[in-house]
């Protein structure tokens, strides 16, 4: 300030002069060096619901933190991906289902996923109730308008099943008759090709070559899944052992943040 009233009462020319001179000895001063980051490694492990999600996460957080190099070490199924956690063979994991286990393991929802219920175009249903649903499952439908009906299932093990037997089934055993695959992308090949069969996948996966059913008259939306209107959706977790710390503590941060928000909301669509 005191420089600022001085140089008001120099002649104009001086004023100039005297502000390019204060201009040149600001630009000689020493400036503050950038920081740079220790280059960091980050090890991530996804169940086969999130495999889509964490390709597109681990590019889009390199690219914005330069320092950090992140590896996809594997997906798997929900159990196996945790199990891979819990042996110190990953930093943090994106589970679709998470038991309370109350043993050291650090989880936080992300976001939130739906379970299409999905029919080869061909089976004689056009929406199911949790009711038909359960029925279907535990083999007591086996047929629907004449034709015998062939139930779809995941895996033990997979994070989609235990949501699905959870929310669908409660105490109630799926039936040994069940086709059992292996991923999401199985169920969806093998319902495609398969009249008469029905199937449950992640929303999150492309469901080419099947019908979606509504149930109890809703489909499966991102609106509907956001505001639970839609019966059959969990939510994903990021998991940890212990408080997440150093950079899987601000990857969590980041997918909780803004541009981690979007990508998923991007993909959720």
């Amino acid at each position: 300030m005191k420089m600022i009233r001085s140089c008001a009462l120099l002649h104009p020319a001086s004023c100039i002069l005297h502000l390019a001179s204060c201009f040149l000895l600001s630009a000689c001063a020493p400036q503050p060096l950038a920081i740079t980051r220790e280059p960091t490694h980050l090890r991530l492990v996804a169940a086969d619901t999130c495999g889509p999600l964490v390709e597109e996460l681990a590019a889009a957080y390199e690219e914005s933190h330069p320092w950090a190099t992140v590896e996809v070490v594997g997906v798997f199924n929900s159990a196996l991906a945790e199990r891979t956690l819990r042996e110190g063979e990953a930093d943090l994991a994106l589970l679709s289902w998470v038991e309370p286990s109350g043993d050291g393991l650090w989880s936080q929802p992300f976001a939130r996923d739906g379970i299409a219920i999905i029919a080869h175009p061909d089976t004689p249903l056009d929406e199911v109730g949790l009711a038909l649903l359960r029925e279907i499952y535990r083999g007591r439908v086996q047929e629907w308008e004449g034709m015998p009906l062939t139930p779809v299932s995941r895996e033990e093990g997979s994070g989609t099943r235990a949501a699905f037997e959870s929310l669908v089934m409660g105490n109630l055993a799926t039936t040994p008759t069940a086709v059992v695959e292996p991923s999401s992308d199985a169920v969806v090949e093998y319902v495609a090709r398969t009249p008469a069969s029905i199937g449950y996948v992640s929303t999150l996966r492309r469901a080419d070559g099947v019908r979606v059913l509504p149930v109890e008259g809703v489909l499966p939306t991102r609106v509907t899944i956001a505001d639970g209107s839609y019966p059959l959706w969990r939510p994903l977790a990021m998991a940890t052992m212990g408080e997440p710390t150093g950079e899987a503590r601000e990857f969590a941060q980041w997918v909780l943040g803004p541009e981690g928000q979007a990508i998923i909301g991007r993909m959720a669509q």
